[in-house]
């Protein structure tokens, strides 16, 4: 391989690895997400600090409850 083609391929090597870090941090996210809405539906946790814990106010936690499906793929 030459200089220019190494190099080429070590920034899509690079690119991909920051996609797949990206996208592991995304699904962590949404996981923490659904198991504090499970928690508060479950009556485990009180929505104020449901809420706190997500950084979100009150109105916004409710509203990411309302479009959090139900169920056991939580």
């Amino acid at each position: 391989m030459n200089e220019e083609l190494e190099r080429e391929v070590f920034v899509v090597c690079n690119l991909s690895q920051g996609v797949k870090a990206e996208g592991r941090e995304e699904g962590i996210n949404i996981g923490e997400m659904r198991m504090l809405v499970q928690l508060v539906r479950d009556g485990d946790l009180k929505i104020e600090r449901a809420a706190e814990k997500a950084k979100m106010t009150v109105e916004q936690f409710k509203k990411m409850m309302e479009n959090t499906p139900l169920g056991r793929s939580l």
